[in-house]
């Protein structure tokens, strides 16, 4: 069985406004083990990324604050480390691919040097000639062709896909054990996204890295994740295997996401699907079930008391109430299960 790298605990983010405190992350607790994919779903303002930053301690403190839980890298509480011990431990052993490589990359510096000097930082002593051989051979590996060449170019001479690839060979360049990609895919177009997603697969597999993929597309998920965790206000409310996710959805922002992805079979004139209302004010969090308010299977005790995560195996769990073994039984929504007959159908042609 596959060893434990990563364990959140009951993490809890504040931000200070003029406003008030936004509680953006709200008890959210995952692991992750060597070599796993963990893919953390939601909207915008879910929390998602807040949860990755806090992964990094990249929180600016303040208006940040560490309101409580763990995150447990290695058995190693990382939130008590001070900004030095935590220098030590950034691409070294947890490196970080941002969403906009134009402002991951200095636009001023050939990327040659933007990753020759992440090894030379991080790898004490190695020789300036050997990490410019080093660079080209990451370069290569990200599958940027004619490496020696592009070694010398400026950002701006690349395209938004070679961009995000030199991104990715900067965060390789001292091998981390655990790779956060915040939304790398968002501003890429469908063609490259698959690249981007086939080549994280690829690192996966021949470095054995834990990899925590942040996405608002659950379409993107289904190509890259084993497990799923799906964020709504600031909590994880439905964690599965990506299977059980896909095929066995329990919470209604879970079919909610899965109702409104675009159908490539979609008829021209049928309009995409959405999740009616907007996520409520973190400032002030809703009594309850925070996603009541959009839920049209919403009972009165979603307005009055947050549910517990049930089980619905071992592996999967789902914060909603229609779980309690005294809830009317809901079938799933059209949308979702036609989505779920889609996929099954496509598994028996590809198993034929």
């Amino acid at each position: 069985m596959a060893e434990t790298i990563l364990e959140v605990k009951d993490l809890q983010i504040n931000f200070k406004t003029y406003a008030g405190v936004v509680h953006a992350v709200r008890g959210v607790n995952f692991d992750l083990k060597q070599g796993e994919t963990l893919a953390i779903v939601g909207e915008s303002g879910s929390g998602k990324s807040v949860t990755s930053n806090a992964l990094m301690k990249l929180i600016p403190q303040p208006p940040g604050i560490y309101a409580g839980g763990q995150i447990l890298f290695e058995g190693r509480d990382l939130i008590p480390l001070t900004e030095k011990e935590m220098t030590k431990l950034r691409g070294n052993d947890i490196a970080m691919i941002f969403q906009d490589p134009m402002t991951a990359l200095n636009p001023t510096m050939k990327i040659g040097k933007q990753i020759t000097e992440v090894i030379l930082k991080h790898q004490k002593g190695t020789p300036k000639a050997a990490a410019k051989k080093r660079a080209i051979e990451l370069l290569d590996e990200v599958g940027i062709p004619y490496p020696e060449k592009r070694f010398s170019q400026y950002p701006h001479e690349f395209s938004g896909g070679m961009r995000q690839r030199v991104v990715i060979a900067i965060a390789l360049a001292a091998e981390p054990k655990l790779l956060i990609a915040d939304e790398p895919t968002t501003a890429l177009d469908v063609t490259i996204q698959a690249q981007i997603i086939e080549l994280m697969k690829k690192i996966q597999k021949e470095r054995n890295t834990s990899i925590i993929f942040i996405t608002h597309d659950l379409g993107v998920v289904a190509n890259i994740a084993d497990r799923v965790a799906v964020m709504y206000a600031g909590q994880i409310v439905e964690y599965g295997d990506v299977n059980e996710i896909f095929y066995n959805p329990k919470h209604p922002y879970t079919w909610g996401l899965l109702g409104s992805m675009p159908d490539l079979e979609n008829k021209t004139d049928e309009l995409l699907r959405t999740i009616p209302g907007s996520p409520p004010d973190l400032i002030h969090p809703p009594k309850g079930d925070a996603f009541a308010a959009r839920n049209e299977f919403a009972m009165q005790i979603d307005y009055e008391q947050e549910p517990p995560m049930f089980e619905v195996s071992p592996s999967h769990f789902a914060k909603t109430w229609l779980l309690h073994p005294d809830a009317p039984e809901v079938p799933l929504p059209e949308a979702v299960a036609k989505r779920i007959e889609g996929y099954l159908a496509k598994e028996e042609v590809q198993n034929v």
